[in-house]
C-alpha cells in the first residue's frame, strides 16, 4: 500500500474513532454523570451544550468518513460500472462493503433524527418554566426514544466496525 491510501485509510479510521467515540463517551459517561447534577435544569443546559459541539464534531466526522470511504472504495477499485453491474455483490468482499455502507447510512439517518428534530424539541420542552401535564409526559417519552436510539445507533455502529475489520 502507497502512503496515499494509507493516509486517507488513516483519516477514515480517525474519522471513525471521533464519531463512535464521541457516542459512547455521551451515553456511557456524560449522560449517567449528569443524572445526579441537581437542579435539573443544569442538567439540560449542559447536555445541550455538549450536544452543540459534538454535533458539529460529529457532523464534520460523518463528512470525512464519506469522502475517504469513496476514495477508499475506489483504492479497492470499486468503480461505478462494478456497482451498476451487479458484479460487487459477487463477492464476499462486495457484500460485506454493501452492509457496512448501508448501515453507515442508517446511522446517520439517526444521527440527523436525534440531532436535527428529537434533539431541539426536548431542549425546547426541558426550558419550559412552567410544562403541562401533557408536555412532561410528552418530553419523558420523547427522552425514552432518543435514548433508544443512541442505543441503536451505538450498536450498528459496532457491527460497522466489525464489517470494516472483515474488510481489512
Amino acid at each position: 500500500m502507497s502512503i496515499t491510501p494509507f493516509l486517507v485509510l488513516l483519516i477514515h479510521v480517525v474519522a471513525a474513532i471521533i464519531w463512535l467515540g464521541g457516542m459512547f463517551f455521551i451515553s456511557l459517561v456524560l449522560v449517567p454523570s449528569l443524572r445526579k447534577l441537581e437542579p435539573p435544569i443544569k442538567r439540560t443546559e449542559i447536555l445541550s451544550a455538549t450536544g452543540r459541539r459534538f454535533s458539529l464534531v460529529s457532523w464534520t466526522a460523518i463528512l470525512v468518513l464519506l469522502v475517504t470511504g469513496v476514495i477508499n472504495s475506489v483504492n479497492r477499485g470499486i468503480t461505478i460500472h462494478i456497482i451498476s453491474s451487479g458484479k460487487l455483490f459477487s463477492s464476499q468482499f462486495g457484500m460485506i462493503l454493501t452492509i457496512k455502507v448501508s448501515l453507515v447510512l442508517v446511522m446517520i439517518l439517526i444521527s440527523a433524527i436525534h440531532d436535527f428534530i428529537l434533539g431541539p424539541k426536548l431542549i425546547k420542552l426541558s426550558k419550559l418554566d412552567r410544562p403541562s401535564p401533557d408536555s412532561t409526559k410528552f418530553l419523558g417519552k420523547k427522552r425514552k426514544v432518543v435514548s433508544w436510539l443512541a442505543r441503536i445507533n451505538a450498536v450498528i455502529g459496532i457491527i460497522v466496525v466489525a464489517c470494516a475489520v472483515m474488510l481489512g
